[in-house]
């Protein structure tokens, strides 16, 4: 009987001892070589070595999102809880276009760590471009519950005020818009916000408030850079940036010319 626990243990060693020179061949392959297929075919236990592969191709310092996706994919395959696995999943389906995979994903996120309410702002981007009879009420929930989470982070008034506004609900979008210039430190200083609040005043009528927002984020647009547009997208692709940031003025552009033809 001792004799094969003693057989036994020493086939767990061997077989542990493989493991770890698994994982050591798989840092080696990233940090030495930069090699993400190599690192992520030995990686069998570290679910750290594959997310850092994966936000390494996320925008953190390439940008290619099937590598990011499979190192992702890899990291939860390891370890299911891995905080920002899914999550991570998620943002790039997102992106592809696939609703249903993103949701699917953001939910994991949430069940594994649900402390991690970043994760709302995400299910609250699926839910508003998916389109479904119930998404808009769902999408206005995740983001009001995540600007009260992170009450000076403009990204999360600002897609509540977007929600509201196809919601018609142009009042509560345009408080929505006076909350975060109020609590978000700068916010009178960010033109995505005064175009907001523009948008909610032209729906409401308000067409000389409306102008003043929009002339306000114009001046603002102006000042922005490459590197700021990159900053407020980091799921998007850097070589869309120009792209991006020429299609934001344009649109407070027309957004001012229709206030000022309201006027006229």
């Amino acid at each position: 009987m001792s004799r094969r626990y003693l057989i036994i243990s020493a086939a767990a060693l061997a077989v542990f001892a493989f493991l770890l020179s698994q994982d050591s061949l798989a840092r080696a392959a990233w940090r030495k070589y930069r090699s993400p297929a190599a690192a992520l075919a030995l990686d069998q236990r570290d679910a750290r070595l594959a997310m850092q592969i994966g936000n390494y191709h996320f925008g953190g310092g390439a940008y290619d999102l099937a590598v990011a996706e499979r190192a992702y994919r890899r990291a939860v395959a390891i370890d299911p809880k891995v905080l920002w696995g899914h999550y991570q999943i998620a943002r790039i389906i997102f992106v592809k276009g696939d609703f249903e995979g993103a949701l699917n994903e953001i939910n994991a996120e949430l069940a594994a760590n649900p402390e991690n309410l970043r994760s709302l702002y995400v299910r609250g981007l699926v839910y508003g471009y998916r389109g479904g009879p119930d998404d808009l009420a769902l999408a206005e929930a995740d983001f009001r519950r995540f600007t009260e989470w992170a009450p000076k982070e403009w990204a999360g008034y600002n897609d509540l005020a977007w929600i509201q506004s196809k919601e018609a609900k142009y009042r509560e979008a345009r408080n929505t818009i006076q909350a975060a210039l109020e609590n978000v430190p700068d916010g009178k200083k960010n033109p995505w916000l005064w175009n907001a609040k523009g948008v909610a005043e032209l729906n409401l009528e308000k067409y000389r408030e409306a102008e003043a927002s929009f002339k306000k984020a114009a001046a603002l647009a102006e000042l922005l850079t490459l590197a700021d547009w990159r900053k407020a997208y980091p799921g998007n692709s850097p070589a869309s940036a120009e792209a991006g940031l020429r299609a934001f003025k344009n649109a407070i552009a027309e957004n001012l010319e229709r206030a000022e033809s309201h006027l006229k």
